[in-house]
């Protein structure tokens, strides 16, 4: 791609040599604080996992109304998705970041305590507002402010902040079980202590220099970005950044323009992907998909639990190679390999196979899935969207990411009552297939790239023609 001229310029400039280096352990400071958001939506998602049993027994569930305890929050997801990045565009990234905190906190105590079942899907339906904005205000934050070298890496802190919140969630879970027939309640109330410090430790992060610029505050964006990546390259951002917004500010109509939405059609078509791959349907449905397999309950469960291993250990990968491998060709090994297991596994049902065979076929599924696609859409999608659009777009992609969720946990138990599990493997098979497919030709490679260079690479800027995409 071409070298903007803006940038050898301003780096030839003797007044940005005499500026101070930049911060690398500042860079990763506010990464992880914001990969906090990351924490709160595992533990969050997962820690109704702990209290199905009482939650039956207080509030005289059946079926249907467990299902909708548990599910609701997912639906509530999509919601805080489809506004996040509107409210992100107007107040700021940081803000809206503070209002999550504040959700995550009420919604543990609230549905903690609740008195009664509405009152409980009330507190629960916060949750998953603050889940749907975090999921994708966060990664658009960290996109916003690391460096161009480690953007890749930091964002994928984010994916690792939900698997160590998820886990957390299990561990808190069990050593609550001994604080008697309450226990429930202090599962979901611990949820305030991480949404605390999460509040807490926003006060000492500043707001994106991208969100900055583009609301007319140059001298504040300029300050953080030197403070970020040091002054010789602050000066060459800014001129990037200001470039990107010499139109006016993005609107919603900006979504319909050519360029702008086949960018975004891609993105949505991403995050929409990363679900029915059929990853969450082998999470959640592990012990009946073992079962089915000839395991035992105990064993089921013990092989569940590997799977938590599984996806805790391989999410390294990605932070390791996304920034020497790059996005693209990660992305397109990992989902190979997927395929490769899902179609495998297809035919271990068909024939009816049993034992380790399964097991190690489920694990190879799960690292390929944790070491590519799941974490890569959070990367990806933080990075593809314009400035002016970004968190319009976002909102987009999160709400199809969230819809498609919803819809593979609701379907996955359907398909297999009426066409049996060899079936939805097989369709889940497909779809992998169809997902190399996909990032082969749509998906570009932004290893490298400033959020400004992939602009102009993907939609072009507003006084020039879009570069090639591939």
């Amino acid at each position: 791609m071409k070298n903007m001229p803006t940038h050898e310029v301003e780096i030839n400039s003797p007044k940005i040599k005499q500026g101070p280096p930049g911060s690398i352990l500042y860079s990763i400071g506010i990464s992880l604080i914001a990969a906090l958001g990351g924490f709160l939506f595992g533990f969050d998602m997962a820690v109704v996992s702990g209290t199905i049993p009482y939650l039956e027994k207080v509030f005289h569930l059946s079926g249907a109304g467990l299902g909708w305890a548990v599910s609701c929050c997912i639906l509530a997801c999509a919601v805080g998705a489809a506004f996040a990045g509107k409210l992100a565009d107007v107040f700021g990234r940081k803000k809206v970041l503070l209002g999550t905190a504040i959700l995550f906190s009420v919604s543990a105590v609230g549905a903690g305590w609740a008195g009664s079942y509405y009152t409980f899907i009330f507190y629960r339906l916060l949750g998953g507002l603050a889940i749907g904005a975090a999921s994708g205000v966060a990664p658009i934050y960290v996109a916003e402010t690391a460096p161009t070298r480690f953007r890749g890496r930091f964002v994928s802190f984010y994916q690792l902040a939900i698997v160590v919140g998820i886990s957390a969630s299990y561990y808190s879970n069990y050593f609550l079980l001994r604080t008697g027939d309450d226990a429930w309640r202090w599962m979901f109330s611990v949820g305030v202590v991480p949404a605390g410090l999460f509040f807490f430790c926003l006060f000492f992060v500043p707001e994106t220099p991208r969100w900055l610029a583009k609301n007319g505050n140059d001298a504040e964006a300029l300050r953080i970005l030197t403070r970020i990546d040091g002054a010789v390259f602050a000066e060459a951002e800014m001129a990037a950044i200001r470039k990107t917004l010499q139109v006016k500010k993005g609107r919603l109509a900006d979504l319909l323009q050519p360029r702008m939405l086949r960018i975004v059609i891609i993105g949505s078509l991403l995050g929409v992907f990363s679900q029915i791959c059929g990853a969450n349907a082998v999470f959640l449905y592990a012990p009946v998909i073992f079962a089915q397999a000839g395991a035992g309950l105990q064993d089921s469960l013990f092989q569940t639990s590997m799977i938590g291993l599984i996806n805790f250990f391989c999410t390294f990968i990605p932070i390791m190679l996304v920034e020497r491998v790059g996005r693209r060709p990660l992305l397109m090994i990992g989902v190979a390999c997927m395929a490769l297991a899902m179609s495998t596994l297809t035919f271990l049902f068909f024939i009816h196979a049993k034992g380790p065979a399964v097991l190690f076929v489920i694990l190879l599924y799960i690292a390929a899935f944790c070491s590519s696609i799941a974490c890569l859409t959070w990367v990806i999608l933080s990075e593809i969207f314009p400035n002016r659009i970004r968190g319009e777009a976002m909102s987009i992609a999160n709400f199809s990411l969230w819809t498609a969720n919803f819809l593979l946990l609701q379907s996955f138990p359907m398909i297999e009552a009426r066409f049996g599990i060899t079936s939805a493997f097989g369709a889940y098979s497909v779809i992998c297939f169809c997902i190399l497919f996909f990032v082969w030709k749509f998906i570009p490679e932004t290893k490298g790239k400033s959020l400004e260079e992939i602009e102009a690479q993907l939609v072009g800027l507003p006084d020039e023609p879009p570069f090639a995409t591939k």
